[in-house]
C-alpha cells in the first residue's frame, strides 16, 4: 500500500514539476528584461528526479 502511494505521489508530482516548468520557460522566452532562472531550473530538476522515483516504485 504504502509502494502504491508513493508511486502515485511521484507520478503527480513529475507531471506537475514538468507543467510548472514549461510554464515558467514560456515566461521566460516572452520576458522583455533581464530574467532568472533558478525555478525553471530548479523544478527541471526536480522533475527529472521524480521521473526516477517514478520508475523505482513501479
Amino acid at each position: 500500500m504504502l509502494i502504491n502511494t508513493a508511486l502515485f505521489l511521484s507520478f503527480i508530482m513529475a507531471i506537475y514539476l514538468f507543467s510548472f516548468s514549461y510554464v515558467q520557460a514560456i515566461k521566460i522566452s516572452e520576458s522583455e528584461t533581464e530574467v532568472r532562472g533558478g525555478t525553471f531550473i530548479f523544478s527541471t530538476i526536480m522533475a527529472f528526479f521524480f521521473s526516477a522515483l517514478t520508475y523505482v516504485f513501479i
